[in-house]
């Protein structure tokens, strides 16, 4: 980083209608000794959270929402042309929710279920279990024939997920919930998210306001597309940070008692909110637990300073993102074997990527159980 951070945050956030509940900032600042969080604050509107990014001088701000969408939906819209990388397509998510963000989603969900209807199963595995039951003609009997499907009634087989959400969900009995999750409602007619809160409306109105924070502070850097900056933005998974930390209230009084010994400050006020307020305990100990990889007392996790510059100009990765804290390997380089007089060698594919995930990490990690189809 250009600037050593001593300035972390991390921001709990909700795509809900306005005034939302439960979005909390929480700051901590450490000197060198102590950490002290001093900051706890319930926002009500994510233009609160521009308007505070934007007077910061230096600060590492972690957001638990998807900072992208998988490879193959990017490609999609750039053969849509809607851009072709991550900065223009996040120029247009804003431009499309800038005047009405339910008109702006609702343009977005056209786009996925579009995407979603792109790559469908054949009609011949569609036909080959019965579909829902139809009135017939004149008779008004029942029948359960297999008539040709409509396309949302097919299995899509186009991508939903994102390399770095494929990790975490091998390594978790927890399924994560897909950000291009959409349900086709029969009364509507048309594709809709699940619910206001749903990932991937959480992941439109994310890109957004990254989108709006480069226009008003051109300095910060949303990573991985950026390399860090002062001030750096990042994605999160909460439930990486809170994995040693039980829900219980005892959990988190016994856990401030014994690392008050270790420097740590933590207020009564937000202590006592804690205890309370589940979305309030996950986003306090996703702050100390960057603060702790940052300053590599836990070693499970990746600090930023760990990932090198085949991360940053890996496609996959400026396509879809990265979470952070999680390790990224050097592509394994492809190594040419002179074939000898006697034998005609055929080199062996290496694969042209690989990623790791610390076993603690892989064991410990709970993520939103996915309900999408």
């Amino acid at each position: 980083m250009t600037k050593v951070n001593k300035k972390f945050i991390t921001i709990s956030w909700k795509a809900g209608r306005e005034p939302v509940d439960d979005m909390f900032w929480c700051e901590a600042e450490y000197d060198g000794s102590w950490t002290n969080i001093t900051t706890m604050d319930r926002l009500r509107s994510r233009r609160e959270v521009v308007e505070r990014i934007v007077n910061l001088d230096q600060a590492f701000i972690g957001f638990d929402f998807a900072f992208s969408f998988p490879k193959p939906f990017m490609a999609f819209l750039t053969n849509e042309g809607i851009g072709n990388d991550w900065r223009t397509i996040a120029r247009k998510i804003r431009e499309d929710l800038k005047k009405n963000t339910d008109d702006g989603v609702r343009l977005w969900i056209e786009r996925i279920g579009k995407y979603r209807e792109s790559h469908l199963e054949s009609l011949d595995d569609a036909n080959s279990y019965p579909r829902r039951d139809t009135a017939s003609r004149g008779n008004g009997r029942r029948n359960f024939g297999r008539e040709t499907p409509a396309p949302y009634e097919r299995r899509s087989l186009a991508e939903r997920f994102r390399r770095i959400d494929m990790i975490l969900k091998r390594k978790d009995t927890q399924a994560l919930a897909s950000t291009l999750g959409i349900k086709y409602n029969r009364l509507t007619a048309r594709y809709e998210f699940a619910e206001s809160e749903s990932r991937g409306r959480a992941t439109l109105l994310g890109i957004s306001m990254l989108e709006q924070l480069l226009e008003a502070k051109p300095e910060i850097a949303i990573w991985p597309f950026m390399k860090p900056a002062s001030i750096t933005a990042i994605e999160i998974f909460p439930k990486m940070f809170v994995r040693k930390v039980g829900s219980d209230p005892e959990s988190p009084k016994a856990f401030f008692d014994m690392e008050e010994d270790n420097a740590l400050f933590v207020s009564r006020e937000i202590r006592e909110l804690v205890y309370a307020n589940p979305s309030a305990h996950d986003t306090v100990f996703a702050l100390l637990g960057i603060i702790k990889a940052e300053r590599r007392e836990d070693k499970s996790l990746r600090p930023l300073r760990d990932y090198r510059d085949y991360f940053y100009s890996n496609e996959e990765v400026q396509a879809e993102g990265w979470a952070y804290g999680i390790g990224f390997k050097e592509p394994e380089k492809k190594h040419e074997s002179k074939p000898s007089e006697h034998d005609n060698l055929v080199s062996t594919p290496v694969p042209d990527e690989a990623v790791t995930i610390s076993a603690e990490v892989a064991a410990n990690v709970s993520v939103e159980e996915n309900t999408n189809s």
